[in-house]
């Protein structure tokens, strides 16, 4: 920091107040000498400071003095400062002396979009507001060579100095990270971002933070007898309907345009139908991300991404890390389990005993720590043994061979405590983020049947009787409860 720094920021709160010294020059008034709040700056407060300019000015090279700053303009120096700022019998008010400067934050590596590929929903009538189910919004298509994504890298921040000579630190920017799959490939410019572009023509999917784009395969009628099951890598696309009995795994989207009979479906992606889909039991869908359909009637899914019904979903079992969203019609029947929580317009329905639904619960949480808690264990177990694997070949005639397994298995045994720990971390991590992801929230906007049972977490509440009003559950002091919804009471985003 040069002596001609003036300090602007941080602050200490540090401050002097020095009284001229004694004698003719005391008639000069009170110099107020003080540190800005954010320490970047000395600030002088003085009544006419050309009236003792003199006197003024040891007043403040007093004051740096005894708040102890290192650097500092010289008598003449201040002198002239003092005589260039002051106006004609005007007093100076927290007229900076000395600046230091601010820290320039870091920027965090960012994700740059192309456009939004992963826009959601229906087109809607402008004019009627009624849903065109045949005309989904679909931005994920790409062809090749089109660029998907930049990702741009972070940028160290530069620290700053406060008038004190201390340095303001800053913290060490993150970078922002995506997994290239299949159908795109990246390339780094000059500028250090790394551009992600499509192989192939397809369409694009985000899953687990990896990009991959899809190759489309596409049914222009029916799905049924005449094209046998299907087994497809990448998204599949039915013009019909997919008939009853049909086994269909694909590895990226599903997207049909009439309506799913029962039958078996296995995606990596979502799950888009602008009919309805009709279950039975024996038949099950999985899905990698969401559904959307117009109605869900007596169908198993299993789904990470949101579950939307347009008008219905009845007498289903469904399981969902994301939400289930029925805001316009009724869920009624069944078993509903969301983790990210459910809104539906009516919730049960005349006649609909036996309805469960449950907001904010984790169905993989449990199946996903036992694995990680076995591999765990194969860890604990694999450090226990491995001493007496080692003194068995110590025992054994030397060999080179011998040599080589006793060092493989030294350094095996030496990496197995980090490796432990490691696995201990990733299974407190996955539970911390499970927990965190977890809504336990049920609105309904039009009105709650009796004979459903509203669980939030662990906590249940049997509806005994019918509220013909919109209503909010929330967990409050460890219970479910049942609140009026409206003004002031709305669901959490």
């Amino acid at each position: 920091m040069t002596d001609n720094r003036h300090s602007r920021g941080a602050a200490s709160g540090a401050n002097a107040v020095c009284e001229p010294p004694a004698g003719p020059h005391a008639r000069a008034g009170a110099v107020s000498v003080y540190v800005s709040d954010d320490s970047l700056r000395v600030l002088l407060d003085c009544p006419d400071p050309r009236a003792d300019l003199e006197g003024n000015v040891a007043a403040i090279l007093a004051a740096f003095e005894r708040l102890k700053i290192p650097e500092h303009p010289d008598a003449d120096m201040l002198a002239d400062m003092l005589a260039a700022d002051a106006a004609d019998g005007g007093p100076l008010h927290a007229q900076p002396l000395i600046e230091g400067y601010p820290a320039e934050p870091s920027q965090d590596g960012r994700l740059e979009w192309a456009r939004d590929f992963f826009a959601e929903g229906w087109e809607v009538d402008a004019a009627t507001g009624a849903i065109d189910f045949w005309a989904k919004l679909d931005n994920r298509a790409v062809t090749a060579g089109e660029c998907v994504l930049k990702v741009h890298p972070p940028i160290m921040g530069e620290p700053g100095l406060n008038v004190f000579g201390v340095k303001i630190p800053v913290s060490r920017p993150q970078k922002e990270r995506m997994r290239c799959g299949k159908g795109v490939t990246q390339r780094e410019d000059g500028a250090g971002i790394v551009w992600i572009e499509a192989d192939v023509s397809g369409r694009v999917r985000l899953n687990n933070g990896t990009l991959t784009v899809d190759d489309v395969y596409i049914i222009k009628g029916n799905l049924g007898l005449s094209t046998g099951n299907i087994k497809h890598p990448g998204t599949l696309q039915v013009e019909g309907d997919i008939e009853q009995g049909v086994t269909v795994e694909v590895g990226g989207d599903i997207a049909v345009r009439g309506m799913i009979e029962p039958c078996n479906i296995t995606a990596g992606g979502n799950l888009s139908v602008a009919g309805g889909i009709v279950g039975q039991e024996g038949h099950r869908i999985e899905v990698g991300g969401g559904v959307q359909a117009r109605y869900l009637r007596d169908v198993t899914i299993d789904a990470i991404g949101d579950v939307n019904a347009g008008n219905e979903i009845s007498h289903s079992y469904i399981r969902t890390l994301g939400r289930v969203l029925v805001s316009g019609g009724r869920l009624a029947g069944g078993t509903t389990i969301a983790r990210g929580g459910i809104t539906a317009g009516q919730a049960g329905a005349a006649g609909a005993t036996g309805t469960l639904l449950v907001a904010g619960v984790d169905y993989l949480i449990e199946p996903r720590v036992a694995h990680l808690e076995e591999d765990l264990a194969a860890l604990e177990t694999r450090r226990h043994n491995l001493p007496e694997e080692i003194a068995r070949l110590h025992s054994a005639p030397t060999s080179e061979e011998t040599d080589r397994a006793l060092l493989d298995l030294g350094r095996e045994l030496q990496a197995l405590p980090q490796a432990i720990e490691d696995a201990k971390v990733v299974i407190r991590r996955l539970i911390d983020e499970s927990e965190a992801a977890c809504h336990p929230e049920l609105a309904a906007l039009q009105e709650v049947w009796s004979g459903i049972t509203i669980q939030l977490g662990n906590e249940k509440l049997p509806v005994r009787a019918s509220v013909r009003r919109p209503r909010l559950a929330k967990l409050l002091n460890g219970r479910v409860r049942l609140l009026p919804l409206g003004e002031g009471n709305m669901p959490d985003d």
